[in-house]
């Protein structure tokens, strides 16, 4: 069994390996924003699970995959990005993020409620 010791290493290791813009992007950038859009698919039920921010940056093309397909059940099309900010799409126009939040609470009902703390 893995200690939590061995699995703190771990992510050190990994961090290790990235550059600091890199850093500075995990740390409230675009794998943030990802993460958080998993949450909210989640909470609509546009998503199976959500994702926190580590599995987000060390599973990155599976877990935005995830959220890419999370926002397509909802009608927007998201190009998710690991180091700029997300797009999204309603109908071929792009919006912001807080629109495609907005489209998805007015059309579709809330299943679940993930609190932060």
């Amino acid at each position: 069994m893995t200690t939590r010791e061995d699995n703190l290493k771990k992510i050190n290791d990994q961090l290790e390996q990235l550059t600091d813009e890199e850093l500075e992007q995990v740390a409230g950038g675009t794998i943030s924003q990802t993460a958080a859009d998993s949450k909210i698919l989640y909470d609509y039920g546009m998503m199976n699970k959500y994702h926190e921010n580590i599995p987000v940056m060390f599973y990155w093309k599976s877990k935005s995959a995830e959220v890419d397909a999370g926002w397509a059940k909802a009608g927007i099309t998201c190009v998710t990005k690991p180091l700029a900010d997300n797009k999204y799409f309603l109908n071929g126009k792009e919006i912001s993020r807080g629109q495609a939040y907005d489209h998805l609470k007015a059309n579709f009902k809330r299943l679940h409620h993930i609190r932060d703390d």
